[in-house]
């Protein structure tokens, strides 16, 4: 390929060069497809995506989704050609009320329909996450053009870079959403301080990836609600200082919480006849209080005189175990808990955490931070160590897979420590030389804490929480030495 200019001038009295808007064409799509053929690494060495039980559950989740929205079609026909009659007859003509209350708890429904959409071939899941390799394809080509161009050599060198030393691979390959919270943090990125070197077409790509990402996991909505208010933020000084801005930046920089946050609204009202962004969550921050210590103290204290529901559900005191066992082991509150009991548990979640975090402040203080810096130093990709099979009704299960070399992740568990201590050294020295460049840096690495900070508080301490982060901070800086190798050091 021969690089067109993409010059449109030159800034007046330093010489700089100013980029065109990267535009979504044919050489855009082209690096994009060039990009999701590196990240299919995985699937050729393991032959199958990395599971764990949530992938099965997202796909029975999607098949309960799709047969609940055919059903209500069906009613709705069915109701259509039977009112007159039932009208002739004196009976009722709406139907029944819809609801779940039958319904423990569920995942993201976008994602779940998604898995089930796409888990061809067969119930493998390998066409979701070749979805998940694309998206992440398309996001590394935007920030690597929208900083430095499209140049063949260059581009295709960092895309071969970022596919075989991080963890983007991988965690593309995993056939659950984990991969997105790295999209999220990226695209908002972009959408925040670049936004005039991405032509419409590039803004509306990453807007839309970003909005899935909002509603494909309960723990992107916080990350989403924080990256749009620092980058309202940045707008706002922006202005003030009379930078050029494009004209509705801030309305790009908002859409994906606002228009994935009024989806997961609908559709957990038509689901669940709950208004609300976590209808039928299950329980993980009290897991987590309980996993930690102070939720599990308050409890076993206050228990015989405060009745909580999941003090009724234990009377002989909590199981033992983390957090995952707490809620989906043997004795876990999934399995114990009635689906009106889950719902009264999570009526009285943040009632206990809070009181337990207020009895126990300065613990839970000195051990949430721990494990928020504990959390940004783990990033080990998850093993290729399960597959999925079908029982005898069709679902699929999780059951052990043949034994693979795992030495692959090993290696690029090593390269990612190297590429993420390399590219932080880098993004140092541009933030301490490049000015103008400084927003991208501090968003990025802001996103990357916001992520470590979420899952600790949400969850607990797991290497994959991380991995699907870490890789931004290798791509930035490869975009960013573009940026200064081709002579553009501002943002506009």
């Amino acid at each position: 390929m021969n690089e067109a200019p993409n010059l449109a001038g030159s800034l007046p009295g330093n010489g700089l060069r100013r980029e065109q808007p990267l535009r979504l064409d044919r050489r855009f799509l082209l690096f994009t497809l060039l990009a999701t053929l590196l990240l299919s690494w995985p699937l050729l060495v393991f032959g199958r995506p990395a599971y764990i039980q949530d992938s099965a559950a997202y796909y029975k989740g999607g098949r309960a989704a799709v047969s609940f929205a055919l059903g209500k079609l069906d009613r709705s026909e069915a109701a259509t050609k039977d009112a007159q009659p039932a009208q002739d007859a004196g009976l009722p003509t709406q139907p029944a009320e819809e609801t779940a209350k039958d319904v423990s708890g569920v995942r993201s429904i976008t994602y779940s329909v998604a898995a089930y959409l796409l888990s061809a071939p067969g119930v493998t899941l390998v066409l979701l996450t070749i979805g998940q390799a694309l998206a992440t394809g398309a996001l590394m080509v935007a920030a690597l053009g929208a900083f430095g161009g499209l140049p063949a050599g260059r581009t295709t060198a960092a895309l071969i870079v970022l596919a075989g030393t991080t963890t983007a691979a991988p965690v593309a390959f995993f056939a659950i959403p984990d991969i997105f919270a790295g999209l999220l943090i990226g695209s908002m990125v972009l959408l925040t301080t670049v936004a005039s070197r991405l032509s419409p077409g590039v803004r509306l790509l990453c807007a839309g990836i970003a909005t899935f990402a909002v509603t494909a996991h309960a723990s992107h909505i916080p990350l989403a609600g924080g990256l749009t208010i620092l980058g309202l933020g940045w707008i706002a000084v922006s202005r003030h200082y009379k930078r050029p801005l494009p004209q509705w930046t801030w309305a790009w920089v908002v859409a994906p919480l606002v228009i994935g946050g009024l989806t997961i609204l609908a559709l957990n009202r038509v689901a669940f006849g709950e208004t609300s962004l976590a209808a039928k969550r299950y329980p993980f921050v009290l897991a987590r209080s309980i996993n930690n210590g102070p939720g599990r103290w308050y409890l076993e204290e206050h228990c015989p005189e405060l009745h909580y529901t999941i003090c009724t559900l234990y009377p002989d005191g909590l199981p033992k175990g983390g957090a995952l066992e707490f809620l989906w082991g043997k004795n876990g509150v999934v399995e114990r808990a009635t689906p009106a009991q889950m719902d009264r548990i999570r009526a009285e979640e943040a009632d206990i955490v809070l009181a337990a975090a207020g009895e126990y402040a300065g613990y839970e203080a000195r051990k949430l931070t721990f494990n928020i810096a504990r959390q940004l130093v783990r990033f080990r990709p998850y093993p290729f160590l399960s597959r999925l099979s079908l029982d005898h009704t069709g679902t699929p299960q999780l059951a052990p897979a043949p034994q693979g070399n795992e030495r692959p992740l090993f290696i690029i568990g090593v390269l990612t420590a190297i590429s993420a201590a390399i590219g932080t050294l880098c993004l140092g020295w541009i933030f301490l030389r490049k000015r103008p460049l400084r927003p991208v840096i501090a968003l990025m690495f802001l996103g990357i804490i916001g992520n470590a900070a979420t899952c600790v508080l949400l969850a607990a301490v797991a290497h994959r929480y991380q991995a699907r982060v870490i890789w931004l901070v290798p791509l930035f800086a490869l975009a960013l030495l573009g940026s200064i190798h081709r002579g553009v050091h501002r943002l506009d």
